[in-house]
């Protein structure tokens, strides 16, 4: 079995349950090992019922005392099972399975696996896992929890893998022998066994270890290896001088420090032969925008046309607004290009652009279709995107003979730590924020303030302005106890009376999410309820707090990314962590964002408290989806990494395979590609 193989060489994978996993990014052997738990249940040893409380997944166990088998009517029925532990008796019902009542067995000791509840006075599990103690099938251990989709279950997901796992040996390792030896490497297929199946702790985090690595060496490989290769094909990128003076003084402010650092960054980057890749990171507010026009108009000055990419076409359409306006005085003409244009309207865009009428064009990722031809393109800006790499870059190098790429990011991360992970990149800081901008006033709330909180909310909307409420999943689960967006949505529309309440999350449409965001922007909607969707968003000015539910779920770094969604005009504004946990990380997290403004701050902070994690940390609290590769925490095993890659590259082709296996190197560079890259950062 090669990890190359496709997921339909799995036993019990035909045409239907391929198109399912597919739709999960998921389509060959590599990938469905690359589909790791998001969480883990803690299922090593059994509990007295009476020490559980209500509403915890729980591991049990007792002698089955009684049991009966009814009917609850429309051919339904109920099983009622009686247990006795140390601790007393406990209840355990299975709805219509009535073929239980036959092969469960009076006076064997079970161990069950379950949801606990309250159920007509008595402690219950309602449908939990059973079998008898000295079951082959224990359910005993640490088992994982995967994300799913429609149509394939955790459960159904844990088997596939398992099948794989069974067949997995040594032959699989990509490595050799000199980095596995220098690196104290795990061998790749005990990694995968203990990061699906952990046997214990230390082997949980050896093979963390091992995947991160593996990880990050083809990531780092990737980076060097196509900077290099662009540097070689990039030919001469040069831009004329121009006098960005007249740009400038037409600004109704002064430009900060950073702001003038940046761009005198960048317009040293123009005037190079040596084509433009810098990616310019800036705390929320610091004025980021003002950097990009600057080096837009150096660029259309020159006669070169500029491309600027947002991540979402509400951002889009916001940035096309006020680029039409900055820039009209200067006879530039802007366009904006985005999905659902008229025929006709399309049309004549990309006829402006591929004759030049069109000097400045703002769009999503549509810009790099294939039917966009550009007639001089110069200069592309994106805007809050890591996912512009070296593809995107790769396609825009044959649009046009010189191409100046310039990343905007409001993720603060360490100077050390983006050097490394950005290493195709140059970058530029921008930490002061414009003299108008007020420091955000946060506080941490507890379940027992959160009342008045929400009365702060209510006061502050009244008087005029807007609230993001924000919750950190869409809909109640019986498997969390997490506050979910649409309970929240319907609790405040009857607790802010008079007010219009809005509800925005990832499973709406397009289209719906677009009116929402509109709506909010435009005082139709004064409070609006949200996941994280609206992290990078559009910037509404007239919002001055914003609450978030469930803090301590959430990383620093996306609680201060959440907090910038306010404070965006001279007004003071305000953010709530309603906190649910007592831990003393959970609070000492609260204190550092309550202390700290400074996003480069604060994401040392959360460098340094969040560290790589546990295995018994990991299953109380699981992972965060895609920030299984979080590197925060993980830098010495990507200056290890770094490294490692820099010496693959040095070699020729016949001395690689003595490091790496080329195939499974390429199988894995091709994988990154394709990915975010904010699923690595």
């Amino acid at each position: 079995m090669r990890l190359s193989d496709s997921i339909t060489t799995i036993k019990g994978v035909g045409a239907k349950k391929q198109i399912l996993l597919e739709a999960m990014g998921i389509s060959t052997i590599y990938d469905l090992l690359e589909h790791k738990p998001f969480r883990y249940q803690n299922r090593l040893s059994r509990e007295p019922f009476m020490d559980v409380p209500e509403g915890k997944d729980v591991l049990i166990g007792g002698i089955l005392i009684n049991k009966r088998l009814r009917s609850i009517g429309k051919g339904r029925t109920m099983l009622e099972c009686a247990l006795r532990d140390e601790s007393g008796i406990f209840h355990a019902i299975f709805f219509n399975m009535p073929f239980l009542e036959k092969n469960l067995r009076l006076g064997t000791d079970y161990t069950l696996f379950g949801k606990m509840k309250w159920r007509n006075g008595a402690k219950t599990i309602v449908n939990p896992e059973m079998y008898p103690a000295d079951s082959p099938r224990d359910i005993r251990g640490i088992i994982p929890v995967y994300r799913r989709t429609a149509g394939i279950s955790s459960n159904e997901l844990s088997k596939l893998v398992r099948s794989i796992l069974e067949k997995l040996d040594e032959s699989c390792e990509w490595l050799g022998d000199e980095l596995i030896e220098k690196n104290n490497l795990a061998p790749e297929d005990y990694a995968y066994r203990n990061i699906h199946f952990p046997e214990s702790g230390a082997a949980y985090n050896r093979a963390k270890f091992r995947l991160i690595y593996d990880k990050l060496l083809a990531f780092q490989y990737s980076v060097l290896y196509n900077r290099r290769i662009l540097d070689e094909e990039c030919g001469n990128s040069k831009i004329t001088p121009v006098d960005i003076g007249k740009f400038l003084e037409s600004l109704p402010f002064r430009l900060t420090l950073g702001q003038q650092s940046a761009i005198d960054d960048i317009e040293h980057d123009l005037m190079n032969t040596r084509a433009m890749n810098r990616l310019v990171q800036g705390d929320v507010g610091c004025g980021k925008t003002v950097v990009a026009e600057t080096a837009i108009f150096h660029a259309v000055s020159a006669g070169w046309q500029a491309a600027f990419m947002a991540p979402t076409e509400i951002l889009a359409r916001q940035h096309f607004a006020k680029l039409s306006v900055d820039f009209a005085k200067f006879g530039m003409r802007t366009a904006l290009l985005i999905s659902g244009l008229k025929s006709a309207e399309r049309r004549e865009i990309l006829a402006g652009i591929s004759n030049g009428d069109i000097d400045i064009i703002v769009g999503t990722h549509a810009l790099i279709q294939s039917d966009v031809e550009f007639a001089k393109l110069g200069l592309v800006i994106t805007d809050e995107q890591h996912r512009f790499g070296v593809n995107q870059r790769k396609i825009l190098s044959e649009k046009s003979e010189a191409v100046n790429v310039l990343v905007m990011s409001a993720t603060p991360i360490p100077r050390t730590l983006a050097a490394t992970v950005f290493g195709d990149m140059d970058f530029s800081v921008i930490k002061s924020k414009p003299s108008n901008r007020k420091d955000i006033i946060t506080r941490y709330a507890t379940e027992k303030s959160r009342e008045r909180v929400y009365a702060n909310v209510y006061n502050e909307v009244k008087s005029g302005n807007r609230a993001y409420i924000v919750a950190p999943s869409i809909e109640d689960n019986e498997e969390s106890d997490l506050i979910s967006a649409e309970a929240l949505y319907e609790e405040l529309k009857i607790k802010f009376k008079g007010l219009k309440v809005g509800l925005i999350h990832g499973k709406l449409d397009k289209l719906e999410k677009e009116r929402i965001m509109n709506e909010f922007a435009d005082g139709s909607i004064n409070v609006l309820v949200s996941t994280v969707v609206i992290e990078v968003g559009i910037d509404v000015p007239e919002a001055t707090v914003i609450v978030i539910e469930n803090a301590e779920r959430f990383g620093l770094a996306q609680l201060h990314q959440l907090r910038g969604r306010v404070g965006r005009n001279d007004l003071q504004s305000f953010c709530y962590l309603i906190c649910y946990s007592n831990s003393e990380n959970a609070i000492a997290r609260m204190n550092a964002m309550v202390e700290m403004s400074d996003g480069f701050e604060i994401s040392e902070e959360d460098y340094r408290l969040r560290g790589a994690g546990d295995l018994m940390g990991t299953m109380q609290h699981g992972y965060s989806g895609n920030s299984f590769y979080d590197l925060f925490g993980y830098d010495k095993i990507l200056k290890l990494a770094t490294s490692d890659a820099e010496q693959i590259l040095s070699k020729d082709q016949s001395e690689i395979k003595e490091l790496v296996d080329i195939e499974q190197l390429q199988l894995r560079t091709n994988n990154i590609m394709m990915q975010d890259n904010s699923n690595i950062i």
